[in-house]
């Protein structure tokens, strides 16, 4: 019994001591993010910065004009950008939407080399021998801020080179799943994104929303073409280094998984994807950051271990289950201690997710929502588990549209 006792403590504490790591992490960064709130660059009169808008689009021809609307609808002058559209390996009237637009469309046919990363690596050799200063690339299903050519334009005159527009969810209030997932997204741009750009940690990239100037794509060759080619094109640049600013006063809105076959397809290639490169990445970078590097890599491969917020509270709830049977076992100094340990942590997580909660806002619809959550969390954590184990897609998939 003794010994049985001895082991549950052991295990307890394995998994006590992340935990504690991970919800500290967490809600240092949430500190951070909340006291410099609203702590925007000053945009400054002029349009100094010539940009070419990238959307690439595989038959997105439901939902392209939306984009297409949004971008003529922005507050800078029409001299001073350009809209390309990639027509990828497309069957429907995705093309033809983008040339009665009036818009630049770039078809491209190769059902080898398929998925956005490869749109994009056409794109950009396209672009980048015109005379443009930066490239923004949008999906084809989102909706930009009319003023966000400005804020870009104002930070890349700055001195930046590579921004991350605010993601935003567009119908949190579709259904349990769309709203679940946006809140996490909340989340993760504003309380953890925000924060490490404001004391000059790196940020990964979002897929969406994304500026580069001209020569950093010169510099750095878009070459990432994996599932998951933000995060891929991402850590090139970070190990080269170079910094992604997250900016949450301008914003990109889509649409987020609203039904259970889009959520899987989406979050299972995330989650191969992303938890992929955590695995033969993360403690390299760590390493290195020991070692030679710049000590950002460190929170860089730290951030790569915990990325995968399904599996935090997966582990949390594990190791709340263990402490409780630690305590069980063995009602002694060192079991009660942990036990208040985990409850802090529990505590901490709860008052982390709820931030999430109240910055997205609530109302009667969203109360409702919340409360048919738990089945979204836990098909999430079969999601992040399967793609912990390497068990997912291996290949880019397209999410279906509603």
């Amino acid at each position: 019994m003794l010994f049985m006792a001895y082991i549950f403590q052991v295990l307890s504490f394995l998994l006590l001591v992340p935990a504690v790591l991970v919800v500290s992490y967490y809600m240092f960064l949430a500190i951070v993010a909340l006291l410099n709130r609203g702590k925007g660059i000053t945009i400054l009169k002029g349009n100094n910065t010539k940009f070419v808008i990238v959307v690439p689009a595989h038959n997105e021809e439901s939902t392209l004009q939306k984009t297409l609307s949004s971008c003529a609808l922005l507050d800078y002058p029409s001299d001073q950008y350009q809209i390309y559209v990639v027509a990828d390996n497309c069957t429907d009237k995705t093309a033809q939407i983008a040339k009665n637009a009036g818009v630049t469309c770039l078809e491209r046919e190769n059902l080898v080399e398929r998925g956005k990363g490869y749109a994009l690596a056409y794109a950009f050799k396209n672009v980048l021998e015109q005379d443009f200063d930066a490239v923004i690339v949008l999906d084809a299903d989102c909706e930009i801020d009319n003023h966000a050519l400005k804020v870009f334009d104002a930070y890349l005159q700055s001195g930046e080179e590579v921004l991350q527009a605010n993601d935003v969810a567009s119908n949190p209030d579709d259904s349990p799943m769309s709203y679940a997932v946006a809140v996490g997204n909340m989340i993760e741009n504003n309380l953890y994104y925000s924060a490490k750009t404001q004391i000059g940690l790196p940020v990964i990239l979002r897929g969406t929303g994304m500026v580069f100037t001209t020569n950093i794509l010169r510099k750095h060759p878009w070459d990432a073409c994996s599932i998951v080619e933000d995060m891929e094109y991402s850590l090139s640049l970070i190990r080269a280094g170079v910094k992604t600013k997250f900016i949450e006063e301008a914003s990109v809105r889509s649409d987020f998984p609203a039904t259970k076959e889009q959520l899987d397809i989406q979050r299972t290639r995330w989650a191969a994807g992303n938890l992929g490169y955590g695995k033969t990445d993360a403690i390299s970078f760590i390493k290195e950051g020991f070692q030679s590097g710049p000590k950002t890599l460190i929170d860089v491969g730290w951030s790569m271990l915990v990325l995968s917020r399904p599996l935090v509270m997966l582990e949390l709830l594990i190791c709340l289950v263990l402490v409780c049977v630690s305590y069980w076992l063995s009602p002694d100094l060192f079991s009660i201690c942990m036990v208040v340990t985990a409850m802090i942590v529990l505590v901490l997580q709860v008052v982390y997710f709820s931030l999430g909660i109240i910055m997205l806002g609530i109302s009667v619809r969203r109360i409702i929502l919340l409360l048919k959550t738990p089945y979204v969390i836990l098909r999430l954590i079969v999601i992040s588990l399967k793609g912990l184990m390497g068990v997912g897609i291996d290949k880019w998939a397209r999410t279906p549209r509603s």
